[in-house]
């Protein structure tokens, strides 16, 4: 596994902080063996500390952000969300091998999210910029389009950090 450490707003990471994020990977790795590569942003921004971690496994993405005045703290609730995301996806694809019951139904409803309402629209050729523009009209946290010059299908979404990110699919 490579693991690749990014700072913003930090000059330098002390080597104990850096066996502390090799060692909270480590653990993750008992429920995944097959981590290609992880990725740890750590930025510094009006006196806090935001740690995103970003694993890469078996065609998975796994992601998992926190958040704390110390770097520490951003690093445990960082590792303890991701802990959480890799177990909870191993438990899924044990669960899906293995023959399920048939649920009591009114429990099964209230307990898991389902889909309450379909939308579709018309999806004229546009450019990004007129993309982030009908993002913000319709004040959604993303939106689907068809870029103009490529008739390729692209999401634009807002970021936590105020910016936008872009996903197009890779060929």
């Amino acid at each position: 596994m490579m693991l690749n450490i990014s700072l913003k707003g930090i000059e330098e990471l002390l080597p104990e902080t850096e066996a502390k994020i090799n060692e909270k990977i480590g653990k993750v790795k008992k429920y995944f063996n097959n981590i290609q590569d992880a990725k740890v942003l750590i930025v510094r921004q009006r006196g806090q500390f935001i740690m995103e971690i970003t694993l890469y496994a078996a065609g998975k993405i796994l992601r998992a952000e926190g958040r704390g005045t110390l770097i520490d703290k951003a690093l445990a609730e960082a590792s303890e969300k991701l802990e959480r995301q890799v177990r909870r996806y191993k438990e899924r694809l044990t669960n899906t091998k293995k023959e399920k019951p048939i649920p009591e139904i009114s429990s099964t409803f209230e307990e898991q999210p389902h889909i309450v309402k379909t939308k579709s629209f018309v999806m004229k050729p546009m450019s990004l910029d007129e993309a982030i523009l009908q993002l913000e009209l319709l004040d959604h946290d993303f939106f689907v389009f068809k870029e103009a010059d490529t008739e390729q299908l692209k999401v634009i979404y807002k970021r936590r950090d105020g910016n936008y990110g872009l996903i197009e699919p890779k060929e």
